[in-house]
């Protein structure tokens, strides 16, 4: 392999670990917006290239997450569930895109979306684990990449910094259709994302080479 990635041991990903009294309250969104931000599609394309309907966990660090969850993301969904610890407000969970937002998303991958999007999910096969995985962890050299600098890259560096960075310090993604190869140094979410990540890591299926995580580090 190229000396674009060098593999190391398995570094932490953050998860919400705190104890406490649990609690959910759910809420309705009467909004209907006509329009997704760049913030939303970035999650909500997931569910429609995959044709799937799946939990989105949104962690709530401070002030600036909870106003862009609310005002962008929760309008768009039809399940949504605020999650207390000890009464304090720590994520906001979405599922089912509500059917125009759907629309919006199909439009957007016909008419050109965010291309870090058609790049980060470039299969519809959902690759789940048949027994356990053999995984390996390969961080990126971004001295090696080719930076690229999209314009809306900057408003999904400020989400990811606002909420998991500044939560846990890292964001863990989940690539579909990547193989470890040379070629996969062109990808363009890995050239978008270098320009602000302190630290790019793969994780790698060891059986197969595929891709089955992608760490954001802040």
């Amino acid at each position: 392999m190229s000396n674009w990635i060098t593999e190391i041991d398995e570094p932490p990903f953050g998860l919400n670990n705190e104890n406490g009294e649990f609690s959910i309250k759910r809420i309705e969104s009467t909004v209907e917006l006509e329009e997704m931000s760049i913030v939303c599609q970035f999650f909500a394309s997931f569910d429609v290239i995959l044709d799937n309907d799946s939990l989105t966990s949104l962690p709530i660090p401070n002030e600036n997450a909870l106003e862009t969850i609310m005002n962008e993301v929760v309008p768009h969904y039809l399940d949504i569930k605020q999650i207390f610890i000890d009464r304090k407000l720590e994520e906001i969970n979405v599922r089912g895109l509500k059917k125009e937002s759907k629309r919006i998303i199909q439009d957007l991958l016909s008419n050109g979306i965010y291309p870090v999007i058609p790049d980060l999910y470039r299969t519809e096969f959902i690759n789940l684990a048949n027994g356990s995985r053999k995984l390996k962890y390969y961080s990126v050299n971004q001295k090696m990449i080719d930076s690229l600098h999209i314009e809306e890259t900057e408003k999904i560096q400020g989400f990811f910094m606002n909420s998991f960075i500044a939560e846990r310090g890292s964001m863990m993604l989940q690539p579909r259709g990547w193989k470890l190869d040379n070629n996969l140094k062109e990808s363009v979410t890995i050239r978008a994302f270098s320009t602000f990540a302190k630290q790019i890591v793969l994780v790698v299926d060891d059986r197969d080479m595929s891709v089955v995580g992608l760490g954001i580090y802040g």
